[in-house]
């Protein structure tokens, strides 16, 4: 397990990856959590929700996670319990950006005249989800760039690059991934902003309203995206079937060229009397009207636009 804690005043944050059940117990017995918290706490397969307490709230929300290796998006889900001066977070998985934000949240506070709401575990969530919807939306904009490039190599590419179809279809799960994980956070948000006012009086709706115009962008980034790829993608299916037609085209081409060859050459090779056989020039003879031949239907081709 990996712990990160903050404290000021009496405000404190606590952000624990992958805790056990043993590992939990403290922290639910330290704010006198509600038994259904506890059992819903380390289960990472519960679905998006948000659950208002008479002391605290309860948010399970999942954030998308790039993995680097695979080039592949995952789900990380994180699990939030927020009171009047505490705010806990559990994630599955690790995420960098929680010692960035409290690092940030930091420098806010040593700043002259900062304002008395930042001190409350509502805005800390705030902060949390906006810095995952700037991470997604930088992602996003990687994303398209990807895209731009996909393009490009489909056009230059001469043959079937199979390496460029299996990023498209990565990048296709990856779009509808996104698009199920972000999709949630839009009711998640509107129900959060409203439980929020029966426990903190300040104003914090500017910052909330903020989170929802970024999950309306990201949504409609991740829609862009995905028509996109599966514009490429269908281009890349029509590219691959007309130059795998062109080069079929020209392997028939050779063949009935190859053909007619055969033919003359057989022809000759026969153990029969044909014109000209005992003549000291049927070898040249032969070899002329191959070539001669071979030079009409490369001719015929040519005006026709086979290759």
């Amino acid at each position: 397990m990996i712990e990160w804690s903050l404290t000021i005043g009496e405000m404190n944050w606590t952000h624990l990856v992958n805790p056990t059940h043993k590992d939990i117990i403290p922290f639910l017995e330290k704010y006198d959590l509600h038994e259904i918290i506890e059992q819903d706490f380390l289960d990472f397969t519960t679905q998006d929700k948000i659950d208002v307490y008479d002391d605290c709230i309860f948010l399970v929300i999942r954030f998308p996670k790039y993995n680097a290796h695979s080039k592949k998006h995952f789900s990380n889900v994180m699990h939030a319990i927020l009171g009047k001066s505490f705010i806990l977070t559990v994630t599955s998985y690790v995420t960098n950006n929680i010692q960035k934000i409290q690092d940030t949240y930091r420098a806010e506070l040593n700043e002259e005249q900062s304002e008395e709401f930042k001190l409350s575990p509502y805005y800390i969530l705030y902060k949390i989800i906006d810095a995952m919807y700037d991470k997604a939306l930088i992602g996003l904009g990687k994303f398209s760039q990807d895209l731009v490039r996909f393009e490009d190599d489909a056009l230059d590419s001469d043959f079937v690059n199979e390496e460029l179809l299996s990023q498209l279809l990565i990048k296709k799960r990856n779009a509808i991934l996104m698009k199920h994980i972000i999709s949630p956070h839009t009711e998640i948000l509107r129900e959060l902003q409203i439980a929020t006012v029966n426990f903190y009086a300040g104003d914090l709706d500017v910052y909330f309203e903020d989170l929802q115009y970024k999950t309306d962008k990201i949504l409609s980034l991740i829609s862009i995206i995905k028509e996109n790829t599966e514009s490429l993608f269908d281009v890349s299916n029509t590219l691959t079937i007309m130059k795998t037609n062109k080069v079929i085209s020209i392997l028939t081409i050779f063949t009935v060229i190859l053909g007619i060859l055969t033919r003359l050459s057989g022809m000759y090779g026969m153990n029969v009397d044909l014109p000209f056989d005992d003549h000291p020039w049927a070898f040249t003879g032969v070899c002329a009207m191959m070539i001669g031949a071979a030079g009409i239907m490369i001719v015929y081709f040519r005006k026709k636009k086979r290759f």
